[in-house]
């Protein structure tokens, strides 16, 4: 299982985007998720709102990369998960609910997305909670039994029997806490694998497709996080701002309104980097409270960085909600000071390989140097419209890209993970 927790050191890419990055205006965006946040909102840095989807209707969901084995509940709908402590898989015919009041339940890591709550009791390779790997066949096998409490239905009881990792497909069989109503799905992961994960609906007995496959960047959503309460941290429902897989964010506070250098801090890819505590309730006039001096950037995954900063909330009687953001640093320039409108890298980030291509058809050649940080030259190649570079090699990290002939010169961004 990949727990992702990249921090960055980022540095000025050329000094002309300084001057770049003050044309740029706010764009002011609103939304709402709705009374009691029935909605969830997928939100792209470039494009505003992705998709909006009820947040009822599914109870599981299963990441989709094919030797993962990170399963999470709809924590955000109030679905609480429990290990059944009385007996193994053997168990199964004579689960019953005796004590369950004193049990405590699981929920998703507010951190990484891959670990589910399924994956909470994990006690390291090859135990990954609710299964255990098999190194000869690389595939996952369930040891454990839960019992899944759904609103409106209650409480229902789970096997996740195992997972045939090179075919990237779960079995599970649950069923009502008497034994009735007892089913065995397959679910067949491939089909998704360009989504995060693959959801599923215990009560009705089918596979949800509700995450866009579009390049979305922010999920706002209500979800569990920890909270101090007292000398304590407990599991508390928040609501706010989760980042998508591989994309990179930073906070600062306190700051003035126009503060723009976002490379003063390290990036980190946290799913709860943003999180929840940019809002609070002041008691004295009943109504919500940004927090004041405080700015984020985002780093998509096309290496852009946007300034973010939150400007409304009104809680859960609307879900209404509003930014404003503006972009900073654009993944590539040009050797005007402007975005180049011809280079693609993809993908960004990149774990192998990674490919970059010439799109203006006037522009056939060039050279390509990477370079690290510290400005050392990691790579340099001639190139004719495009190239693919092998990065399996490189340490994690951030690396620039210049591309240059006699007529023009373009510079980037290219994030290794």
């Amino acid at each position: 299982m990949n727990k992702k927790y990249y921090t960055l050191l980022i540095a000025l890419l050329v000094g002309i985007t300084g001057v770049f990055a003050q044309s740029r205006e706010y764009v002011q965006d609103t939304m709402s998720m709705g009374f009691e946040y029935e909605n969830e909102i997928f939100y792209s840095m470039t494009d505003g709102v992705v998709s909006t989807v009820p947040k009822a209707g599914w109870e599981i969901a299963f990441y989709t990369a094919p030797f993962s084995a990170g399963i999470i509940i709809n924590e955000g709908n109030e679905v609480k998960l429990y290990a059944y402590p009385k007996g193994d898989t053997s168990a199964w015919d004579h689960m019953d609910t005796t004590g369950m009041s004193t049990w405590k339940p699981l929920y998703n890591s507010p951190e990484y997305w891959e670990d589910g709550a399924f994956n909470k009791n994990a006690l390291g390779h090859p135990d990954y909670g609710w299964g255990i790997y098999n190194s000869v066949n690389h595939s996952l096998y369930g040891d454990s039994l839960y019992i899944v409490d759904i609103p409106g239905t209650g409480l229902k009881k789970l096997w996740i029997l195992n997972k045939i990792s090179v075919n990237n497909l779960y079995n599970i069989r649950y069923a009502d806490m008497d034994g009735s109503n007892e089913k065995t799905a397959e679910i067949d992961a491939k089909p998704y694998v360009d989504k995060n994960f693959i959801y599923y609906s215990l009560v009705n007995d089918e596979i949800i497709d509700r995450e866009p496959s579009g390049e979305w960047d922010l999920l706002f959503k209500k979800y569990y996080d920890q909270i101090a309460m007292g000398p304590e941290m407990v599991d508390w429902p928040v609501t706010g701002a989760t980042s998508n897989v591989d994309r990179y964010t930073n906070k600062f506070y306190p700051v003035a309104d126009d503060y723009e250098d976002w490379n003063a801090l390290p990036f980190d890819s946290l799913k709860n980097s943003i999180g929840y505590d940019w809002k609070s309730f002041n008691m004295s006039t009943m109504q919500f409270e940004i927090a004041d001096s405080t700015v984020y950037f985002v780093m998509n995954k096309a290496g852009d960085v946007y300034k973010l900063v939150f400007t409304l909330w009104e809680g859960n009687t609307t879900g209404k909600f509003a930014l404003n953001k503006k972009l900073i640093q654009p993944s590539f320039i040009s050797n005007t000071g402007k975005p180049s409108e011809f280079v693609a890298v993809y993908p960004n980030p990149a774990r192998e390989t990674v490919n970059i291509r010439l799109d203006d058809q006037d522009i056939d050649n060039g050279i390509i140097i990477i370079t690290d940080l510290s400005g050392r030259k990691v790579f340099e190649s001639d190139f004719n419209r495009d190239i693919t570079i092998n990065v399996s090699g490189f340490p994690e990290g951030l690396y620039f890209i210049t591309i240059h002939n006699d007529n023009f010169k373009e510079t980037g961004k290219l994030i290794v993970n």
